[in-house]
């Protein structure tokens, strides 16, 4: 990696300031990157500790490529107040709500807001904050793991997948592609991103949920057959509500995908076990939880996602209770 000189990105009209919102596993990696890249990046989260941590050591991230240590700058968002051109929000499904809130104050009319969340519905709620025409929705796959307050490991291959909430494809779009590309962050701009946004919900349908309640790494499930028809029929009725939804999609292509995870990612833990482990609550609520609404609301029922949301939240509560 090396750090590349300020640009001009069109419609941001200058070297954007950028806030990370959620300096968890996937927003140091992100925000990393883009501090690599030459960016003004400032990361924004609610841990004191957490914060400290990342103004006096800095982000270190861990790659194919090898070791690399920057200087970061991160704040409680009321202790900010540079308006943001470029928000980039990977906090949990859970907390867009507050975190659009609390972030209120750095939002201009001009904003551009990313999110690469997980789940259903995350333009919806960022809406109530910004003008839709200024969200731009999309997926990642890049194996983040957390090591410690701003220390993450990522290995493998990763992209991303982007488009603007409105699906009008605006010019600013492409600058904002060409500075993820620049700072090493692949990514794509795609028409067709409800397609690929249900794509990725039915993915993490399958390997997050079954993950969070056996409490292991696909390492350890992938040479089960029960495993894989699990999956395999999370997959499927997935797709047929996403189909009764209006949203055409692929299975052999996300069922590729959960196989390229076992294979290549196999001993990454998914981000709901993860919570499980930390005793956080979870995203099962935007991801099969949300297939269970989006197949009652066209009229259907989806009983394996429903079982498989009803077994985490269990799993969760038990977690959390452990914890108090």
């Amino acid at each position: 990696m090396s750090s590349q000189s300020d640009k001009n990105y069109g419609a941001m009209g200058h070297q954007p300031h950028i806030a990370v919102v959620g300096a968890g596993a996937m927003g140091c990696y992100f925000g990393g990157m883009l501090i690599n890249a030459g960016h003004q990046v400032t990361f924004v989260d609610v841990n004191p500790e957490q914060i400290a941590i990342i103004n006096e050591r800095g982000v270190i991230l861990e790659t194919d490529e090898g070791r690399y240590v920057m200087p970061a700058k991160a704040a409680l968002a009321k202790d900010i107040e540079k308006s943001a051109d470029l928000v980039v929000l990977f906090t949990k499904t859970l907390h867009t709500q507050a975190a659009m809130e609390s972030i209120r104050h750095l939002l201009t009319s001009n904003t551009v807001v990313l999110s690469l969340q997980n789940g259903l519905g995350n333009a919806e709620r960022i809406s109530k904050f910004i003008n839709r025409d200024r969200i731009v929705i999309g997926t990642t796959l890049v194996p983040a793991d957390l090591k410690g307050p701003g220390h993450v490991a990522s290995h493998g291959p990763s992209s991303s997948h982007v488009m603007d909430a409105s699906l009008k494809h605006p010019a600013w779009l492409s600058d904002l592609a060409k500075l993820l590309n620049d700072a090493s962050l692949k990514t794509d701009i795609d028409p067709e991103i409800m397609a690929v946004i249900w794509s990725k919900v039915a993915f993490n349908a399958a390997l997050n949920a079954i993950c969070a309640i056996t409490g292991t790494a696909p390492s350890r499930l992938t040479p089960s057959p029960v495993f894989k028809e699990l999956a395999r029929n999370i997959v499927h009725e997935t797709i047929l509500v996403g189909e009764a939804n209006g949203v055409s999609l692929n299975e052999n292509y996300i069922w590729e995908n959960v196989e390229m995870a076992m294979r290549d990612h196999s001993n990454h833990k998914p981000s709901m076990l993860q919570d499980i482990e930390a005793a956080r609550a979870t995203e099962i609520d935007a991801i099969n939880g949300a297939i269970v609404e989006a197949a009652v609301s066209a009229g259907l029922d989806a009983p394996v996602n429903r079982t498989l949301a009803q077994l985490v939240k269990l799993t969760e509560q038990v977690s959390l209770n452990t914890k108090e």
